[in-house]
């Protein structure tokens, strides 16, 4: 038995509010998933092929349930407007006067006639047949009755040559109220930021549960030995010495109000914002490995650190010919000093596009894109040349950072080349962070919610100050233009 038009409603509405459902909870799982791929500073590149799938299959349980969700929408609109035809039509055959005058007699005189159509536009009958509610009964419940009708009612507009009462050649502005705008907010573009490329290079170590302050003892004198000059004679000895390097523990925090009605009349306006305070937090954290003060609660970077190499170079004109003995010369001298090789340059994306830009006299390029360190004629190689892009040069890998600066120097427009062993700078974080917190009560009379994201980090480069090498001067004004 065909269920009645306010059992199709019900059904309907609840059917809407469980699709609902599970896309709130895709959506959520997505952002969560991706906010954690971003936290590690895990890219498009260098995703796992679990993640991959991981990250798939969330989109396309997002997509499936939106669809179920736009599917309910719809039946609940046609189910509506056939509710609403038949309120119509019972008060239009309410008002109507039965006449019960007598037709004439069949009188056996053959006419030309058509048989009714299986709907009319103007038929306000009850009980006749309404091309809506079949369309929704057809479409929602299979009913057989109502599918039988639209068959029939397709058959007749083919024979009128398509032009029957049900189907007429408008378009969507005839019908603007009936057709909303629809918004892919599960495709938001989020704002761009350059997030922590080198601060997952160095060293992670994790941070001690307690204290302010990480405190590493340095050898700053160390032992002596030396041939015994005589048998029975003092060999040699010196008494090593240390030094405390302490690391303050640093919070990195950002905060953000919003609206009740944001949250709960939106989609993903919570996960989207929370998102963005993670991204913003990693990139903050990056920067301050690379370039920070050490003052007002900040890390002391990488530049900033005592006792590093320095490598100047002077140019009025920079080549990348130029440019790599210079290269060549902070990568020897951390050998030289640290006793063990570099392993890391770190540069900006344009200092790394530029050196990919550059040709010999020949017009071949320097640098193998897509290829390999050691090919003929090239000076390194890169994989890509986008922002995410890994390569190699002088037995290093490059790693690309937006946060190194482009205003440093004399005239603030210079850069800096970092050549660094990695596992000589340490980061200790918390593997939780950044943490949320979501606080309601204090924006409560106001109808708002407090989001806050923050940090725990101490960061050193100087464990080993001679592990790091930095290219400096008017050679690293990045040209503007290639």
């Amino acid at each position: 038995m065909a269920p009645t038009l306010a059992e199709a409603i019900t059904k309907a509405e609840r059917d809407r509010r469980s699709a609902q459902r599970r896309l709130s909870d895709t959506q959520a799982a997505t952002t969560r998933f991706q906010a954690d791929l971003e936290r590690r500073g895990v890219t498009d590149s260098t995703m796992s092929r679990d993640e991959i799938a991981r990250l798939n299959s969330l989109v396309a349980d997002t997509r499936d349930a939106r669809d179920a969700v736009e599917n309910a929408k719809g039946q609940i609109d046609a189910l509506r407007q056939v509710e609403k035809e038949e309120e119509e039509r019972m008060a239009a055959s309410e008002q109507s006067t039965p006449t019960n005058t007598r037709k004439p007699a069949y009188d056996q005189v053959g006419r030309v006639g058509q048989e009714e159509r299986t709907y009319r536009a103007d038929d306000q009958r009850s009980g006749k047949p309404s091309f809506f509610r079949d369309l929704a009964m057809g479409q929602v419940f299979r009913d057989p009755s109502a599918d039988a009708r639209l068959a029939r009612h397709a058959h007749e507009n083919e024979v009128d040559g398509l032009a029957g009462p049900q189907q007429r050649a408008i378009g969507t502005g005839a019908v603007s109220g009936l057709v909303p705008p629809e918004y892919v907010t599960e495709q938001f573009a989020e704002l761009a930021r350059a997030g922590r490329p080198v601060a997952n290079a160095v060293q992670s170590m994790p941070l001690p549960d307690t204290g302010m302050t990480v405190n590493v003892s340095r050898i700053t004198t160390g032992t002596s030995v030396a041939s015994q000059a005589t048998e029975n004679s003092a060999v040699s000895e010196t008494n090593a010495d240390d030094s405390l390097l302490s690391p303050p523990v640093v919070t990195i925090a950002g905060q953000q109000s919003i609206s009740r009605q944001a949250i709960e009349r939106g989609e993903l306006v919570e996960q989207v914002l929370t998102a963005d305070l993670a991204n913003a937090h990693n990139t903050e954290l990056d920067r301050q490995v690379i370039n920070g003060s050490g003052a007002s609660g900040q890390h002391l970077g990488i530049l900033g650190t005592s006792g590093i190499i320095a490598v100047t170079y002077t140019d009025a004109t920079p080549t990348a010919g130029e440019l790599w003995p210079k290269l060549v010369d902070a990568v020897r001298q951390v050998g030289a000093q640290r006793f063990a090789n570099p392993n890391l340059l770190v540069m900006n994306p344009l200092a790394w596009g530029w050196l990919l830009s550059q040709l010999d006299t020949t017009g071949r390029p320097l640098f193998a894109v897509g290829g390999s360190e050691g090919m003929f004629n090239t000076e390194g190689a890169s994989d890509t040349a986008g922002y995410d892009m890994s390569g190699r040069m002088l037995g290093c890998k490059v790693v690309v950072s937006g946060n190194v600066p482009l205003n440093l120097g004399g005239g603030s427009n210079e850069s800096r080349v970092i050549a660094m062993r990695a596992e000589d700078s340490w980061l200790y974080e918390d593997a939780n962070a950044p943490i949320y917190i979501r606080a309601e009560q204090p924006l409560a009379a106001s109808l708002g919610v407090l989001f806050v994201a923050y940090s725990y980090s101490a960061f050193s480069a100087g464990r080993q100050p001679k592990s790091v090498a930095v290219i400096s001067g008017t050679g690293l004004i990045i040209p503007a233009a290639l």
